[in-house]
């Protein structure tokens, strides 16, 4: 057994490194699910990020340079930038970069759903998704009373500009029959329910109101939660 001293490196050019060696078949390959905290806006926001490149010249990525490129780009004040500069930082090493960042981004009382997604091209594909209510015009047309359900709006977007986070929120939630609140007290809830049944929709016209809205808008879904069946009620338009 040797009981001699074991000595640590002190360079990483001592090592053998087999991310270098050459492979026969190109995939992409990276990081998912590294969370990071992002302070740029007036709320401090969990980042879930994934990183991909190409491995058509070496057997592996070099995983370390992708998370140290998220850290290193943390204090800028826009996500989309945040974005853009972990690319440009990969890019110096590694081939075909694409950033996917998630997060809850909070409206109000309730939190958007975002999903960004940086091609290794430059073009920012967005998803959105966010909850509301909707109220039966059926059932209302026979009983008077709309059943009511809690109902999702996915919508996905292609854009090279940055996108105000507010402005899809707010227009997404119009879409609905009546937007979620948190503390209502049993007037609020009252008023609520007369506005949900005031406004009564399908899923079919929340999924038309929202293309109203949103025009350029590549992928539009509403799903909802029946409150009477078992099943789910869906809808979507697709560009």
């Amino acid at each position: 057994m040797n009981k001699g001293k074991i000595n640590k490196f002190t360079n990483s050019k001592e090592l053998v490194d087999f991310h270098n060696k050459k492979a026969d078949i190109n995939v992409m390959a990276g990081i998912s699910n590294f969370n990071i905290i992002f302070s740029g806006y007036k709320y401090t926001i969990i980042l879930n990020l994934s990183i991909f490149v190409s491995t058509k010249k070496t057997r592996g990525v070099h995983m370390s340079r992708l998370v140290k490129a998220a850290q290193n780009n943390m204090k800028i004040k826009n996500i989309e930038e945040v974005l853009i500069n972990i690319q440009k930082e990969v890019s110096v090493t590694q081939s075909n970069c694409k950033v996917i960042a998630e997060f809850k981004y909070p409206y109000n009382d309730q939190f958007l759903d975002v999903k960004i997604t940086l091609d290794h091209i430059g073009q920012f594909h967005y998803k959105f998704g966010i909850i509301g209510i909707t109220s039966c015009p059926c059932s209302k047309a026979i009983t008077g009373i709309g059943h009511m359900q809690r109902t999702r709006l996915n919508m996905k977007i292609c854009k090279k500009d940055y996108i105000d986070f507010n402005n899809i929120a707010k227009n997404m939630l119009v879409s609905f029959s009546a937007k979620l609140e948190e503390f209502m007290n049993r007037a609020d809830e009252a008023n609520k329910i007369i506005e949900a049944q005031n406004n009564s929709k399908f899923v079919e016209d929340v999924v038309r109101d929202c293309l109203k809205k949103f025009p350029d808008s590549e992928f539009i879904e509403a799903k909802s939660y029946e409150s009477i069946h078992s099943h789910e009620a869906i809808a979507y338009w697709k560009k």
